[in-house]
């Protein structure tokens, strides 16, 4: 049996496929789960299903309703949507005991009150690399690129790589990025224009790979956040989106067609821009937010932000 201890506050998709295949690695793990999820937890354990294969597992796991105040945990994952976290801040404060949070949420504005409720020590930041959706009890997932984890300080520490080696165990790559605030803000510099160009596509990335008209403004979007961002002094991380920014707008169309008609951005994108719908919004409005910080222009970004905020085509 690994000797680390790991809550899951959380039993979304992310929550439900990392918990399983960590107990299935030998990991002692816990999840927290409210409502309709935790009964189906007691019943069911977590049943996964791979897109795909079709294959079907279900792992028994222990489930609890609250966080544990006086328990000892070496990590607590927080694998929520963004628009949860400011709420979910006050109970993961209530346990003492927990030495290191890994926040998986997106963000534009951030880490400070992360730091705020639990101490700059505690905190580490990851980044998933599972897209699905749940369909009664059973989560249906795919999982593509690595995992990203980092320190605040950038350091590859001891509890970094012990986190990262538990991930891997469980079938997971890792890799590690000594700029997390900057990933993250770059990673939705591209994803927000990208999923609001999904929505004036109807919510489909097939769709989207299809309408030109939809991909250039998610193109200019990008450009537009991408200049914010740079203004705002954040270098441009990971190496991948230095290359997008420095490719032609023509290159990127056909870029983009192709990457559109990929599966993994049916599961992990459109599924995701249809079920958090108030999220991407969110992280839509707080990108205008700090476009008005800057001399940025940014029609582009006005104008996607707009779909976000109508209901979707059909």
């Amino acid at each position: 049996m690994a000797d680390m201890r790991i809550l899951f506050f959380g039993a979304g998709v992310l929550g439900s496929v990392y918990a399983a295949r960590l107990v299935e690695a030998g990991y002692d793990v816990t999840v927290l789960a409210r409502g309709q999820r935790l009964a189906d937890i007691r019943e069911h354990g977590i049943v996964l299903e791979t897109f795909g294969s079709g294959e079907r597992t279900s792992t028994p796991v222990k489930v609890v309703d609250r966080m544990p105040r006086d328990e000892h945990f070496d990590v607590c994952v927080v694998p929520i949507q963004a628009t949860q976290v400011e709420a979910a801040l006050p109970a993961l404060a209530e346990n003492p005991h927990i030495p290191s949070f890994v926040f998986m949420h997106n963000t534009v504005t951030g880490f400070e009150p992360l730091i705020d409720a639990l101490g700059r020590e505690r905190v580490l930041i990851g980044h998933a690399n599972i897209g699905g959706e749940r369909d009664g009890h059973v989560v249906h997932y795919m999982a593509s690129q690595n995992m990203t984890f980092g320190e605040l300080d950038g350091s590859e520490s001891e509890r970094l790589k012990r986190i990262a080696d538990a991930f891997r165990a469980a079938g997971f790559g890792v890799e590690f990025n000594a700029d997390m605030d900057a990933w993250k803000r770059y990673h939705m510099a591209f994803g927000t224009p990208m999923v609001n160009a999904m929505y004036m596509a109807g919510s489909c990335n097939y769709r989207l790979a299809r309408d030109r008209e939809a991909l250039r403004m998610f193109i200019r979007g990008m450009r537009e956040a991408f200049a914010v961002l740079q203004a705002k002094e954040f270098p441009i991380e990971p190496k991948s989106m230095r290359i997008l920014a420095a490719l032609p707008d023509f290159l990127l169309m056909l870029l983009f067609r192709i990457v559109m008609r990929m599966r993994i951005m049916d599961i992990g994108g459109a599924r995701h821009a249809r079920n958090a719908r108030e999220e991407m919004a969110t992280l839509s409005r707080q990108l205008l937010s700090l476009a008005k910080e800057t001399d940025v222009p940014t029609p582009t970004l006005r104008e996607l932000h707009r779909h976000a905020l109508e209901p979707t085509a059909t």
